[in-house]
């Protein structure tokens, strides 16, 4: 039944890449965004990718993704669905992924690409929502070892679904019992995780005014039977309102103005003349590598720190192979060409980072000493070099 069959990845998205890397391992696949500029990442990993939506009618699976985050706006979605309707072929079987509202999927997607196609839903062509589980931290071509959800229209639909994504999930695959309990359950897992950690940065914030470290506080509390070890993200992207959720969605607070606070004020301690005085950020975009765009922490962390009149230089793992030279605003340094700094702060441990360890961090500073913020703690402070301070949020 799987056999010559084409999977098209709709939209290049956070999850597109470890979708299209973990698919590829079964199954032909090509990446579709009508954004050219978006291409280079998928060649790297020698991902077909197209921006001529005429491509589309070649495959007979359509997974439409988004952010990972219920930020995902209708406007981005509605514009995906309106191209491939026009595009599609008749008997495809399209997948919705990303989070949106119980309901979208059936009262405003498929509507539109029944509009736009002339096809009918349940009848030329089908649809099934699956909400995102990509593991990130699995190397390619390693399948995900997380139990896929996964919810059709109709229960053929359902069966169809599964049989798709067992050979890519050995965790094995849920049934929900319709597309709205399977994207309820997607809200309801991102709720979950971003209350725990909003609880887990006020946390953290409280614990660093005392000087009490977090991570130990942590690996304390972890001896309790049946604790949750949510860890802070102070620099993560902040949650926003988005379409038909009212006020279930807070706005976050600006955390990383908060964390840049406390970076001044621990050097103002030390002695260190704040203006014009150079610190180095290192990390802009994601850790998990899903996607090219900076966390607003990180970006509202570069804001007050140029604020108060530091000369602030930001380089990026990731995006050192010259794609990128200005991201979210920021002016991006390469790490060869970075100056001496007072200070670096390590606001996304990429791999790189954490590899190299120390001496990374004795080669950025003017003299190998000065001081070194750990916003996530990975840092090992047993092996810290003699002339560096270090300070873990």
């Amino acid at each position: 039944m799987m056999e010559n069959l084409k999977i098209a990845i709709v939209g290049a998205g956070e999850t597109s890449l470890l979708a299209a890397t973990t698919f590829g391992t079964v199954y032909p696949v090509i990446v579709f965004d009508p954004d050219r500029s978006k291409r280079a990442r998928f060649d790297e990993k020698g991902i077909a990718f197209t921006d001529q939506a005429g491509e589309l009618a070649d495959a007979g699976i359509l997974l439409m993704t988004g952010s990972k985050r219920p930020a995902y706006t209708l406007d981005a979605l509605t514009e995906l669905c309106r191209i491939v309707g026009r595009h599609m072929k008749k008997g495809s079987v399209l997948i919705f992924e990303a989070p949106v509202y119980p309901g979208t999927t059936e009262e405003i997607c498929i509507p539109l690409i029944e509009q736009h196609s002339g096809f009918v839903a349940g009848k030329e062509f089908f649809v099934g929502f699956a909400p995102s589980r990509w593991q990130g931290s699995e190397p390619q071509g390693k399948v995900a070892k997380m139990r896929k959800v996964i919810a059709g229209q109709s229960g053929p639909v359902t069966d169809y679904l599964a049989d798709l994504f067992e050979p890519i999930h050995d965790g094995g695959i849920y049934k929900a019992k319709s597309i709205r309990v399977a994207e309820a359950a997607q809200l309801l897992e991102i709720a979950q995780k971003e209350v725990n950690i909003a609880l887990m940065n006020e946390v953290a914030l409280t614990l660093n005014q005392q000087g009490i470290d977090t991570h130990d506080v942590l690996e304390t509390a972890n001896t309790k039977r049946g604790f949750i070890k949510f860890e802070p993200d102070l620099l993560g992207d902040n949650p926003v309102p988005w379409h038909g959720v009212g006020q279930f969605w807070c706005k976050g607070e600006q955390k990383g103005r908060q964390v840049a606070q406390r970076i001044i004020k621990k050097l103002i301690q030390n002695e260190v003349i704040i203006h014009e005085a150079r610190i180095t950020v290192l990390g802009l975009t994601k850790e998990d590598g899903t996607s090219e765009v900076p966390e607003t922490g990180v970006l509202e962390l570069v804001s007050e720190l140029q604020e108060y009149g530091m000369d602030v230089q930001v380089t990026d793992a990731r995006l050192e192979l010259g794609q990128a030279e200005c991201v979210g605003g920021v002016l991006l340094t390469k790490q060869e060409e970075l100056l001496p700094a007072v200070s670096v702060i390590l606001a996304v441990p990429h791999e790189a980072y954490r590899k190299t360890g120390w001496k990374l961090f004795e080669r950025l500073l003017e003299g190998k000493e000065g001081y070194v913020f750990d916003v996530k703690s990975i840092l090992e402070r047993n092996e810290k070099p003699e002339k560096v301070t270090l300070w873990r949020m």
